[in-house]
C-alpha cells in the first residue's frame, strides 16, 4: 500500500478556521482576476503539498548528481558519445540530420524538470526517486511560481512558516546569464504560464520576446496578442529576426518535440542548430531527455566513469533501476506488476504502461521495435489529499517535479540551482499528467520540520 502524506496539523487547523470551501472560492477568483489565458482550464489544488524543509539538502544532492552525470555525458568526445547513446529515432535525427554534436559549444545553458517521486515518509534520509528527465518547452516553470504566490496572498501569515521557490525568477535569472534579450520560438500560441515567464523576465531585466517562425506556416491563435509571425535567418552565423537591427542575445524553443515536429521543418531546424547565437535549452539536451537515459544512469560502469564516489552513492539512492526491454523481456512477460514500460521518445505520459497495461502492449511491439523500449522498476508514489478548484476532495497519488537551472562551461557548473517544485497528482490513472485528468499542486516546505 502506498504511503499517505497528511497535511501538517498546524496547516490543517488554519485551513479549517478559514474554511476550505472559502479558500477554494477565493483562489478561483484570484485566478479569474489575473486575466491570464486559460488559467482556470486545468485543475489546481486549493492548498499546497507541504514537505519538511529538512528534505531539501537530499533533494539538492540528488539533483546535482543527476545533472553532473548528464552534463559530463554530453561533454564526451563525439565518437565516445555516439558509442554510448542508444539508437533511438529522435537521437538519430539529432545526430545525423541536425548534427548537434558537430555544432555544440563548450557552454550549455538551460533547464530540466526532473520528474521524481517520494516513496514512503518524507524525511532527509529518504530522497525522491527519479522517474524521468524533461527538457525543451516543459510545463510548470512559471506555473508553480504564480500558484504559490496566489495562495500566499490569501494567507500571508503563512509566508514566515513556509519556504517557497520562485521558479520563474530562477529560470529568467539563468536566461539572463546569456544576455539581456531572449527570443522564444513558439508554434501557433502560448499559454498563461508563458505570460507569467515573460512578465517575470521583464522584472529581472530580460526582454523575452515570443515569435512564430514563418517556416511553420501555421495560423496564430488570435487570443495570443503577444505572439507575432517572423522570418528568421542567419547573418554571420547569428540568428536574426527580419526587420530587427540587432541580433538577439539568445533563443529558446517554446514547446516539446517528437520526431514529427522536427520533420515538419527540417531545413529550418538545421539552420537553428548551426546558429552561433546561444540556445537556451539546446537541442543537444534532448539526447538525455530520452527515456534511454534511465538505462545509462543505471549502468554502474558508466556512473563510475562520470561521477566521483560520493556522487555515485547519491545517485544510486535516487534511482529506480532501468534496463533495455530486450534484457528483461521474459521476466516482464511473466511478472508485469513490478515494472513500468516506456518508449524511449515518449512525452506527456503517452506510451508509458504500468502493471496490467504492460502485457497487451508487449503483444503490439514488433520485434524490430523492441530496442526502442525500456523498463524501469516500479515504485509506489505517495498519496496526498487534494481539493481542486475544478473538483471535489479526493485522495490522489503524487509525483514531485524538481526544476533544475544550469550553466555548464567546459567541465563544471558556472551556475546550478534547484529552482522550484511542482506536484502533479491523479486518482484517474497510473500516470499523473495534468492533461490526463490530473491536478497541479503547489509545493512548499515547512521551515520547522
Amino acid at each position: 500500500m502506498a504511503y499517505h502524506e497528511s497535511a501538517p496539523h498546524w496547516l490543517e487547523a488554519r485551513l479549517q478556521r478559514l474554511g476550505k470551501g472559502e479558500l477554494k472560492a477565493q483562489l478561483w477568483n484570484a485566478f479569474v482576476d489575473s486575466e491570464l489565458l486559460g488559467i482556470t482550464d486545468d485543475d489546481c489544488a486549493a492548498w499546497p503539498r507541504v514537505l519538511p524543509a529538512s528534505c531539501l539538502p537530499a533533494i539538492w544532492s540528488s539533483a546535482r548528481a543527476i545533472s553532473s552525470f548528464v552534463m559530463r555525458l554530453l561533454s564526451l568526445p563525439e565518437a565516445e558519445l555516439r558509442a554510448i547513446l542508444p539508437h533511438t529515432p529522435v537521437a538519430e535525427f539529432l545526430l545525423d540530420e541536425l548534427k548537434v554534436l558537430s555544432h555544440r559549444g563548450k557552454r550549455l545553458t538551460g533547464s530540466f524538470r526532473f520528474d521524481m517521486a517520494i516513496e514512503g515518509p518524507p524525511h532527509a534520509d529518504n530522497p525522491p526517486k527519479l522517474l524521468e528527465i524533461n527538457e525543451i518547452g516543459f510545463d510548470g516553470t512559471a506555473r508553480s511560481s504564480h500558484i504559490q504566490r496566489a495562495f500566499l496572498t490569501l494567507l500571508p501569515e503563512l509566508a514566515t512558516r513556509l519556504q517557497t521557490f520562485d521558479t520563474a525568477a530562477s529560470e529568467t535569472h539563468n536566461m539572463r546569464r546569456l544576455g539581456k534579450s531572449l527570443l522564444r520560438l513558439q508554434y501557433d500560441s502560448y499559454n498563461w504560464e508563458e505570460q507569467v515567464l515573460a512578465e517575470t523576465g521583464k522584472r529581472c531585466g530580460l526582454d523575452l520576446r515570443m515569435v512564430s517562425p514563418t517556416a511553420f506556416a501555421c495560423e496564430l491563435d488570435p487570443d495570443c496578442v503577444r505572439l507575432a509571425r517572423a522570418r528568421l535567418s542567419l547573418e554571420a552565423g547569428r540568428l536574426r529576426v527580419a526587420g530587427d537591427p540587432r541580433p538577439c542575445d539568445s533563443w529558446q524553443m517554446g514547446y516539446s518535440f517528437d520526431l514529427k515536429d522536427y520533420q515538419e521543418a527540417p531545413g529550418f531546424f538545421a539552420m537553428l542548430a548551426r546558429a552561433k547565437t546561444p540556445q537556451y535549452g539546446p537541442f543537444l539536451s534532448a539526447l538525455v531527455a530520452s527515456k534511454s537515459i534511465l538505462v545509462l544512469l543505471s549502468d554502474p560502469a558508466l556512473r563510475r566513469r562520470l561521477l566521483d564516489a560520493q556522487e555515485n552513492r547519491t545517485l544510486e539512492r535516487a534511482l529506480p533501476p532501468a534496463w533495455p526491454l530486450s534484457d528483461r523481456l521474459g521476466e516482464v512477460r511473466a511478472h508485469a506488476r513490478p515494472w513500468v514500460l516506456k518508449h524511449v521518445d515518449s512525452m506527456g505520459g503517452e506510451q508509458v504502461f504500468v502493471g496490467r497495461e504492460i502485457r497487451p502492449q508487449l503483444r503490439k511491439i514488433k520485434p524490430r521495435r523492441i530496442p526502442e523500449w525500456v523498463v524501469q522498476r516500479r515504485i509506489r508514489l505517495n498519496t496526498i489529499d487534494v481539493h481542486g478548484i475544478l473538483s471535489r476532495p479526493r485522495r490522489v497519488m503524487a509525483d514531485l517535479g524538481v526544476f533544475i537551472h544550469y550553466d555548464w562551461t567546459g567541465d563544471r557548473f558556472a551556475n546550478f540551482a534547484v529552482g522550484g517544485f511542482i506536484t502533479r497528482a491523479t486518482n484517474r490513472s497510473t500516470k499523473v499528467n495534468v492533461s490526463g485528468g490530473g491536478i497541479q499542486v503547489p509545493v512548499m516546505f515547512d521551515r520547522q520540520a
